[in-house]
C-alpha cells in the first residue's frame, strides 16, 4: 500500500500544468499545404476536406490519373 501511495504523489508532482490551447490563423496557402501533407499520409478526414475546400486540386489529380490509366 505504501508503495502506491508514494507512486501517486510521485506522478501529482510531476503533472504538467494546463495550457489552454490555443488557434492559428493561417494563410490560404499554409492551410493547403497542411491538409495536402495530411492527405498524403492517408487521412481521408483531410482529403475530403483538401477537396471541399480547393476542388480544383484533387480533381486535377484524379482526372489525370484516370485519362492516363
Amino acid at each position: 500500500m505504501q508503495e502506491k501511495e508514494k507512486k501517486s504523489k510521485e506522478a501529482a508532482k510531476t503533472k504538467k500544468p494546463y495550457v489552454k490551447p490555443t488557434a492559428t490563423k493561417l494563410t490560404h496557402e499554409q492551410a493547403k499545404l497542411k491538409l495536402l501533407g495530411l492527405a498524403s499520409t492517408g487521412d481521408q478526414g483531410a482529403k475530403d476536406l483538401l477537396e471541399m475546400m480547393f476542388p480544383e486540386t484533387p480533381q486535377k489529380d484524379s482526372k489525370g490519373k484516370k485519362k492516363s490509366a
